[in-house]
């Protein structure tokens, strides 16, 4: 377990750390907070994200990408959230418009409290209750100011949360 999370956090470091000493030219880089519904799980939730240029694939293909963690306000004792990649793409014979297609990481969580199990240990019964799934993610949604400012969008994950969820949000 501490190898796994030694690992992830030095991926993460280096993924950072990539990001932001690429040179401008090659990597412009935004942030992204926004709301969500999960039609699945049935929640309301909040996310925050970093929206990256990829340099020519972006400024000549009108390509970019886009990672973002969303936390969902499930009903007690259900905790949820999702980690989201995605690669975007600007649909230039529709102005604002733009799909994508990534991988989605989703979590699930059950706290258990004693009177679930008829007072047992529900640990002892479930071995653990939680769940976590990697699947993709198609998308699509609207800029309503064609670059930084507020969007719409809907994302549907294939495995992983395996659920629709609108979006609403601003990239700055």
């Amino acid at each position: 377990m501490r190898t796994s999370l030694r690992t992830m956090i030095a991926g993460a470091a280096l993924l950072v750390g990539a990001t932001f000493t690429a040179p401008a030219a090659n990597a412009q880089i935004g942030f992204v907070v926004q709301g969500s519904y999960g039609l699945d799980v049935e929640a309301i939730g909040v996310g925050a994200g970093v929206n990256f240029g990829l340099g020519s694939m972006t400024t000549n293909n009108g390509i970019s990408a886009e990672a973002t963690f969303d936390y969902f306000f499930a009903d007690d004792p259900l905790t949820y959230w999702e980690v989201n990649a995605n690669a975007l793409y600007n649909v230039k014979s529709i102005s604002n418009l733009y799909v994508g297609a990534g991988v989605n990481y989703a979590h699930a969580g059950y706290n258990f409290d004693e009177d679930d199990c008829g007072g047992f240990d529900c640990d002892d019964i479930f071995d653990g209750a939680s769940s976590s799934d990697i699947g993709l993610n198609v998308l699509a949604g609207w800029k309503f100011t064609g670059g930084k400012g507020p969007f719409v969008q809907a994302r549907f994950s294939i495995g992983g949360g395996e659920q629709l969820v609108l979006t609403g949000g601003f990239r700055f």
